[in-house]
């Protein structure tokens, strides 16, 4: 999970919830229909928070989580003939790049009241997790790019206890929108021909 979700999480666990802003539209049914799977392709995976006066790199563990729904994504959607993230020769090239924008102090700040207060002032972070996927040929040729974003809000108190039955669990909502960013995306990159077409020019999305 992203360096601003865990500094949130770690306060009170049990006694958070997280809520997707549901940015993300997906239309095409999964895995993706009417393509016959015989290009491979290789996933390169980076990431960063930025707290708009700063940019960190996203620790070690997050990425874990970050590079592990995009190779999942990628493998469940039937497109390709074999997914790798290692940099070894393959038909397409994926460069995925995630930015966690949120204010560090600011979830820092509402951590340590509601924590302090044991749980009765309620805590509250909100973050934008942009996913900026640029595909490439073999020679290293860019074919396309596309840009997918999903919001997500935390909220910290003890009385969460109460609906946190009812709500996924908070580590499963921020895996569930890694994964989401990238099924949208390779949705949108079929539907504008950046997988399955003679790559003869690069377009933006």
């Amino acid at each position: 999970m992203a360096r601003l979700l865990l500094v949130v999480l770690s306060c009170l666990l049990t006694s958070c919830i997280a809520v997707r802003g549901d940015d993300i539209k997906i239309d095409s049914k999964w895995p993706l229909e009417g393509v016959i799977a015989t290009k491979s392709v290789s996933l390169s995976v980076t990431g960063n928070f930025s707290s708009g006066t700063s940019t960190e790199p996203t620790n070690p563990r997050a990425m874990q989580l970050i590079e592990g729904q995009a190779q999942k994504a990628y493998m469940d959607s039937a497109l390709f003939s074999q997914v790798s993230l290692a940099k070894e020769q393959s038909d397409l090239k994926a460069e995925v790049r995630v930015t966690e924008e949120g204010s560090k102090a600011l979830a820092g700040i509402s951590g340590f009241i509601s924590g302090f207060s044991m749980g009765l002032i309620p805590g509250y972070v909100h973050a934008t997790l942009t996913m900026e996927t640029v595909f490439k040929n073999q020679a290293g040729s860019e074919i396309g790019s596309i840009k997918k974003s999903e919001s997500v809000s935390l909220w910290i108190q003890l009385f969460l206890v109460l609906a946190m039955p009812f709500k996924d669990n908070p580590n499963h909502v921020i895996r569930d929108i890694y994964y989401d960013l990238n099924r949208a995306t390779l949705d949108q990159a079929l539907k504008d021909g950046f997988l399955f077409r003679p790559y003869a020019a690069s377009a933006n999305r």
